[in-house]
């Protein structure tokens, strides 16, 4: 039998993995829907010591780094109202260190939302915010 304590870090691992699971699945629809729209995806999970950028893609020469936000529910608001101005500085950031690794410093990029919403059906509903900034916070 577990004693309290053990417990307490049982359930918050479970959790974290519940919440994992979810946001890699969200982030594999998140792909899918821009790979319907004509992106081509280059990378998944892009991570340095500057932040993390969970989609890469690329559509019309143009590189795409998108931050993928999902909910499953709006208890807690929108998920597009959880991207805040400080996260859109660590993606241009990690951003920057992608394209440095690359070789792609000339080369033109924008920093996307993806939104996500879980409905009824299982299903997602997506807001695609294209272009965002660091002045940018209010959706």
């Amino acid at each position: 039998m577990l004693d309290d304590k053990k417990k307490n870090i049982y359930q918050r691992k479970n959790n974290m993995d519940k919440r994992r699971r979810f946001g890699n699945a969200s982030e594999v629809a998140a792909a899918r829907f821009l790979e319907g729209k004509g992106y081509k995806i280059l990378a998944h999970q892009f991570r340095t010591n500057r932040g993390e950028i969970d989609l890469v893609a690329e559509k019309d020469d143009e590189l795409i780094f998108v931050e993928v936000k999902a909910r499953k529910n709006t208890s807690f608001g929108y998920p597009e109202s959880a991207v805040r101005r400080d996260k859109i500085r660590k993606m241009a950031m990690a951003a920057g260190k992608y394209l440095e690794e690359n070789k792609l410093e000339n080369k033109s990029f924008r920093l996307d939302v993806v939104a996500m919403l879980l409905q009824d059906d299982g299903q997602f509903s997506v807001e695609h915010l294209e272009g965002v900034d660091i002045g940018e916070t209010e959706w």
